[in-house]
């Protein structure tokens, strides 16, 4: 059996309803973005690296108004610069800026799958194309060194040292693991890190996580170009609903 064909008046009626429905979707995807990449973008936190502040799974609100959002016309002004402490969303030097049509393509996977796929987490080199959640221990002109995972920070025109908890806008606490029995200072994870002085215009990142995080330490100091928002809520689980 057959089913009756659509009349002319029908077959456009229904054209144009699904039409208004892609308009519909087109605006919430263009809002969702605009929102997303001016005021509040959310972001899911994927690994232990800064552990024990940010658990592998919460998810988080971060702001790109506090650094400068970057628009397709270039970055807008921001409301202020990165402070000791705080806990940002940044690209490592190595990350790969994706081109316009790239990011548009990413921008719309990952709202058609509620942020948990995305096309740019790694390229066919196999280095990550994702930012990453990292906590700001270094701002311009500072010295730095480690002492047992435990960065001290000596800030421009000071002659002293001080401990990154004394230095920080907020309370946070770190995790290590015991360094290997005759493990020399100079080789990676030991908890050393001779002294370094920051440029005019360097970041220096670390994880929660000493043991684990792949930071500073490795990929070096960052430019404000690499900050992409700065975090100011978690909210999932709801347990653990604050700032982090």
């Amino acid at each position: 059996m057959f089913g009756r064909r659509k009349s002319f008046s029908e077959a456009v009626q229904s054209r144009r309803r699904t039409g208004r429905r892609l308009g519909v979707l087109f605006l919430v995807f263009v809002s969702y973005e605009l929102i997303s990449s001016l005021f509040l973008a959310s972001y899911w936190m994927q690994s232990q690296a800064m552990a024990p502040t940010v658990q592998s799974g919460e998810r988080l609100i971060a702001t790109p108004l506090a650094f400068g959002p970057r628009t397709i016309f270039g970055r807008l002004p921001g409301l202020g610069r990165p402070e000791h402490g705080d806990i940002v969303v940044v690209e490592p030097n190595y990350v790969r800026r994706e081109g316009f049509w790239g990011m548009l393509a990413d921008a719309f996977v990952r709202f058609a799958t509620f942020q948990l796929v995305s096309i740019a987490r790694s390229g066919a080199d196999g280095m990550l194309s994702a930012p990453t959640l990292q906590r700001v221990v270094g701002v311009p002109g500072d010295t730095i060194r480690m002492d047992d995972f435990v960065f001290k920070v000596k800030a421009a025109g000071s002659e002293q040292f001080l401990t990154e908890f004394e230095l920080s806008t907020s309370r946070y606490d770190i995790s290590r693991d015991k360094v290997p029995d005759l493990w020399r200072s100079d080789l990676p994870g030991s908890g050393q890190m001779a002294e370094l002085t920051l440029g005019p215009d360097q970041y220096f990142l670390a994880g929660d996580s000493r043991s684990s995080s792949s930071d500073s330490r490795l990929w070096g100091p960052v430019g404000i170009d690499r900050f992409r928002a700065k975090v100011i809520l978690r909210y999932w689980p709801p347990h653990r609903f604050g700032i982090p």
